[in-house]
């Protein structure tokens, strides 16, 4: 990991918490201490980090800085080093805190992927506040005798290492992504002769295999992606991912099956679909659409028979036709689903995108 420290104020108690931090933390690491704004915007610019940890809050610099580590995928931790304690805030509050709060320091805290804090008042101001859940109290070494400077980093570390495991989809170039999709698919169909376009190829690194093997455990998909790993040949790592720690998004809904919400009691197969269709619908509207339930769709419609034309009149007749064309527009994206296997044409509009968006941000923080 490559960590970009950032003290804005100079502060000498963070400098020297800093150098204990760094110099205890090995070769996990790359540590780059800064503390001058436009340096931080020259290093941000010109090398991708994976955190940007900021110190302290409430200066000018920091929505710039922050900003621009958002535009390189660089995530967010923030120690605010006691400036969120209740006394601090409300000194100068109108004239300053107040302005600074509705400009910017809210936003960050918001936006940051963990707050460290250092006690329990400013944990549970900041949650009282409401802007961030993922407070995590980590003593420091230099102010008290209770934790050593060696767990203190291994807190810090575990904080970093959680923050990196959140939201694989995010830190996936667009090879993975793309070639996603073609493992997706011959997750699914179980035959090669399926694929289109290239084989997909052994990921090179052993971080591209935890990244894509914590996605498919965290957006439940593990069997689809490891039975598309033996077909391929590829000799998987022994990744234990179910002992990966990560953030997840605030009122975030663990997906269940379409099968157990709508159950396995129909008629027909075309009732099975209408009822599907109108699970899905739902899901969207609660922002709760996985791509675990695209795959369960797509082997429904690939290995079940049913009347395509009573099927579309009866979405017709439910104003369910243009939603069902715009699943099959994401699924032709991230599943491979093919027109030949759709009861309509797919629909691909602003509304399949946002669907499609939607997804790819199930686990956006």
């Amino acid at each position: 990991m490559r960590i970009l420290h950032y003290n804005p104020y100079s502060d000498s108690m963070v400098n020297q918490y800093l150098n204990m931090l760094c110099e205890s933390m090995g070769l996990e690491c790359i540590n780059e201490i800064v503390t001058e704004p436009a340096d931080v915007l020259k290093r941000l610019h010109s090398i991708h980090y994976d955190i940007l940890h900021l110190y302290g809050c409430w200066h000018n610099s920091s929505y710039k800085i922050v900003s621009l580590a958002f535009k390189h995928n660089t995530r967010l931790v923030i120690s605010p080093y006691g400036q969120l304690e209740p006394w601090v805030v409300e000194n100068h509050y109108w004239k300053e805190k107040l302005p600074k709060r509705l400009l910017y320091q809210q936003r960050i805290v918001e936006k940051a992927y963990a707050v460290i804090v250092h006690g329990k008042m400013e944990e549970d101001f900041i949650k009282k506040q409401g802007w961030n859940k993922r407070v995590i109290v980590v003593k420091n070494a230099l102010i008290t005798q209770s934790i050593t400077k060696e767990e203190m980093t291994r807190q810090v570390l575990q904080v970093y290492r959680k923050v990196m495991s959140s939201n694989q989809w995010e830190l996936m170039d667009a090879e993975m992504r793309d070639e996603l999709c073609q493992i997706i698919k011959l997750g699914i169909t179980g035959d090669e002769r399926w694929l289109e376009g290239e084989r997909p190829d052994v990921p090179d690194t052993l971080e591209k295999w935890r990244i894509t093997l914590c996605y498919a455990h965290q957006e439940q998909i593990e069997d689809t992606m490891l039975k598309a790993f033996s077909i391929l040949n590829f000799n998987v790592p022994d990744i234990n991912v179910q002992q990966v720690d990560y953030f997840i998004p605030d009122g975030y809904v663990t997906p269940h099956s379409i099968e157990s919400v709508i159950g396995v009691s129909f008629a027909s197969e075309n009732d099975r679909l209408l009822a599907t269709f109108r699970h899905l619908r739902k899901l969207v509207t609660r922002h709760q659409l996985s791509i675990m339930h695209l795959i369960e769709l797509d082997e429904e419609l690939r290995n079940h028979s049913y009347e395509e034309a009573a099927l579309c009149e009866e979405l017709k007749d439910l104003r369910l036709y243009k939603f069902v064309a715009r699943i099959m527009g994401v699924m032709e994206q991230k599943t491979g689903l093919t027109e030949g296997m759709m009861p309509m044409p797919p629909l691909n509009d602003r509304f399949t995108r946002q669907i499609n968006k939607q997804i790819e941000n199930h686990l956006k923080i």
